[in-house]
């Protein structure tokens, strides 16, 4: 044989002992008897490819687990229809079975007609096997038993006795009933004497059992030839397992039709679902739609309302909203606003130190300066009115430059006199005060005039500066 052997032996037996069915310690040996045996199947499989019969082969589980109802004291490798026939199969098979059903017995070995080698403490057997769960198998089998001759299409003989005649061309050794039951020789077999034995199988719901069974001590002493002899044995079986089980070419109750029906309403029903799946995206791609389109409305609502109402010009492009009112004069006329040297047109000529003063005096009258600004008048909630809001312009008699003594017309350093280090040419200053240095806008600065006293220091550290000497006019 050109296949791995099985070469059973006397430790694969004891494997299976009723002490250790229960214990996982013990599953490395089972799991190598397991792993023998599958390796030992293929040829089986490949024997009875020949004969137009095509197979899958599984092993039941070596450790206690639910579908051996934890207890492995023996182990199976089934020989039974492909996935394809199986699920084909299953979806009518599933249909009458509840959920007790599924829970009593989880293993799906019941459902079908099977072949299979079986290995225990005591015996090693092969067998062919249909359980009552496995409906359509049993109904095809009883459908052939009750068979007539008038009602076959071969009326050489009944199907009946088709199946009698595979049953008396076994060796002797081969016998049949419900398993773990008495047992009648294959050569023996009637149709009544079958039918009774699937009775009693139906009634302990167990397996009609056809096979041979092998004790240990023949198994070990002639392990040499028995792997042969149990392929032997599994292929002689072939004509049994396709006369019973159900297949396309062996419909004795016409399920073919039933399983048309069956896929027809599955079709049906997949093309109700997937309908209903289609309006349901259908609506959600509306749903989104809609959303989207709300979303971009709400977005340029927000973009409109954050748009200015009108551009912005050079004029006010410096400027900040809470001066927005410094730069209007009288009547709300804008006002020139302050220029550095170099920028625009060309700078203004510097007047003598006589004139500047004069001009200045002439011009006093006309608007109070900062130091005499009367006070914003307020409303009755204690707020300053509007007209108390303009603020007073820089002073006229000359043009801000790095250098220039200026006086802060507001804020937190209102009245204080610095020194404008750095024009920033986007109308603001950098100016000194003292130990600080800070940017203002040129809208809060005016030109302190040459000659002007400087104002005193509060501390107590220095003394006033005197007052500096007037120039003659």
């Amino acid at each position: 044989m050109s296949h791995p052997s099985l070469h059973l032996t006397a430790r694969d037996f004891d494997a299976y002992a009723a002490e250790k069915a229960t214990s996982k310690a013990y599953s490395r040996p089972r799991l190598e008897v397991k792993q023998r045996a599958l390796a030992w199947a293929r040829g089986v499989v490949s024997r009875l490819a020949e004969l137009g019969i095509s197979v899958d082969v599984h092993g039941s589980d070596e450790h206690p687990s639910i579908r051996n109802k934890h207890r492995a004291d023996c182990q199976w490798v089934f020989f039974w229809r492909d996935q394809a026939a199986r699920d084909e199969l299953d979806r009518l098979l599933d249909r009458g079975r509840s959920i007790s059903d599924a829970i009593d017995d989880p293993s799906p070995f019941t459902r079908h007609a099977f072949l299979a080698l079986r290995l225990s403490e005591s015996e090693v057997q092969v067998c062919f096997a249909v359980h009552p769960d496995a409906k359509v198998d049993v109904d095809n089998l009883r459908a052939r038993l009750s068979a007539t001759e008038e009602a076959t299409a071969a009326p050489a003989s009944p199907l009946s006795a088709e199946l009698t005649s595979a049953l008396h061309a076994l060796p002797e050794q081969f016998s049949f009933g419900a398993a773990g039951g008495d047992r009648v020789a294959c050569s023996a077999a009637t149709s009544d004497a079958i039918a009774e034995m699937l009775r009693r199988a139906a009634d302990g719901q167990v397996p009609l059992w056809i096979g041979w069974a092998v004790p240990r001590e023949t198994a070990v002493e002639h392990a040499d030839i028995l792997d042969e002899q149990l392929e032997d044995a599994l292929v002689a079986l072939a004509p049994i397992y396709r006369l019973v089980a159900w297949s396309r070419e062996n419909d004795r109750i016409a399920l073919d039709r039933k399983l048309e029906g069956i896929e027809q309403e599955r079709a049906r029903a997949h093309a109700e679902i997937e309908a209903e799946n289609e309006r349901w995206r259908s609506e959600q791609a509306r749903a989104r739609e809609r959303s989207m389109e709300q979303a971009r409305a709400r977005g340029d609502e927000r973009v409109e309302a954050a748009l200015p109402a009108r551009r912005p010009t050079l004029a006010t492009l410096f400027k900040s909203p809470s001066n927005a009112g410094a730069g209007a004069g009288r009547g709300g006329e804008p006002r020139p606003s302050l220029k550095r040297v170099g920028e625009g047109s060309a700078p203004a000529r510097r007047a003598p130190h006589g004139e500047a003063e004069q001009q200045a005096k002439a011009e006093a009258p006309q608007k109070p300066s900062a130091d005499h600004a009367p006070r914003a008048q307020r409303g009755p909630s204690g707020e300053p009115e509007a007209a108390a809001k303009v603020a007073p312009d820089p002073a006229k008699g000359g043009v801000l430059e790095k250098g220039s003594r200026v006086r802060v017309r507001r804020g937190p350093f209102g009245d204080k006199i610095g020194v404008v280090s750095e024009l920033d040419g986007r109308g603001g200053a950098r100016v000194l005060l003292g130990l600080l240095s800070t940017r203002l806008e040129l809208d809060d600065l005016e030109l302190v005039v040459d000659g002007k006293d400087r104002p005193a220091l509060s501390t107590s550290h220095r003394k006033p500066l005197a007052p500096t000497p007037r120039k003659a006019r």
